[in-house]
């Protein structure tokens, strides 16, 4: 995904051109808070007004754009909710959350992207900062990436660098990187099946004719200009030969030991920290009576 973010001034201006696109039939609004979203003037209105308790703040309009890419189309039409938890996940990450908002996706281009105006005044008259936001924002989209298994940036940016490679080694090249990164995020075949599956990859096992496990094989489904479905199928070692079945086997069982170690750490240091320290008890002396020789009974 790729996020682009101005501050601005006018709210007006921001949320004509935003809306304008959902009065042509060629957006929606996903989701918002604290403003009338049915009514462009009354939004405005809305947004103003909370503005101006803060009238040191000259730059109150948060507009960003996420762009997400083509091949997470597929995901995003059957899971129309994914949209509004990323939309959901940026506000909060950004301290966006709890001022007013409205999300907007734009149909227009053959990419799915949403728009998001926000007012960085707070309902209490305090300012939003926008400080580092280039950075902290850069941070929390590949942390979105991973949690919802979207394509990374560096992904979308690899498929632009092998623009003039034949069709079929170029889908070679980027199956092979998207099961390596579901691989790095798994402790078990299940999970990885998953991992894939958000990518429209499929692992299937290859037997012997007697039943004999003998090797793994990718099938990617995706579909052509017309619409029409078509799937690519890769054995794991022609992918890499780190893909092969005794490969990924080890690296599951690695990660899987890993994850415990962490979880094991994890839960020592926060044990550590809730029990309180336990001071040693002063230790009394005891004093023996003397007999008349001056020893000690």
């Amino acid at each position: 995904m790729i996020a682009k973010t101005t501050i601005g001034r006018s709210f007006k201006g921001c949320c004509s051109y935003n809306l304008q696109k959902v009065d042509m039939g060629k957006g929606q609004i996903l989701m918002s808070q604290g403003v009338r979203d049915y009514d462009q003037a009354a939004m405005v209105a809305d947004f103003v007004r909370q503005a101006k308790m803060n009238p040191e703040l000259s730059r109150s309009v948060w507009h960003t754009s996420i762009s997400f890419a083509p091949q997470d189309n597929a995901r995003l039409l059957t899971s129309p909710q994914l949209m509004q938890q990323v939309a959901g996940d940026y506000l909060k990450g950004m301290g966006l959350e709890g001022s007013q908002y409205v999300v907007v996706e734009h149909q227009d281009t053959n990419h799915r992207h949403l728009h998001i105006i926000a007012n960085r005044v707070r309902s209490d008259g305090k300012a939003i900062s926008d400080g580092n936001n280039y950075h902290r924002q850069t941070n929390l989209m590949r942390q979105i990436e991973t949690k919802y298994g979207l394509t990374p940036l560096i992904e979308q940016q690899q498929r632009q660098n092998l623009e003039n490679v034949p069709e079929r080694d170029r889908s070679r090249l980027i199956m092979r990187d998207q099961v390596r990164t579901c691989l790095s995020r798994s402790a078990n075949g299940k999970e990885l099946q998953a991992q894939l599956a958000r990518h429209s990859i499929r692992m299937i096992v290859n037997k012997t004719g007697e039943g004999v496990t003998r090797g793994l094989s990718f099938e990617q489904v995706s579909q052509d200009e017309r619409g029409e479905k078509m799937a690519t199928t890769f054995k794991g070692s022609k992918l890499h030969k780190e893909l092969s079945l005794g490969h990924i086997q080890r690296q599951l069982e690695l990660n899987a030991q890993l994850r415990q170690k962490q979880a094991i750490e994890a839960a020592n240091s926060q044990k550590a920290s809730v029990e309180p320290k336990q001071e040693k008890a002063p230790q009394i002396k005891q004093k023996h009576p003397k007999n008349s020789f001056g020893h000690k009974m």
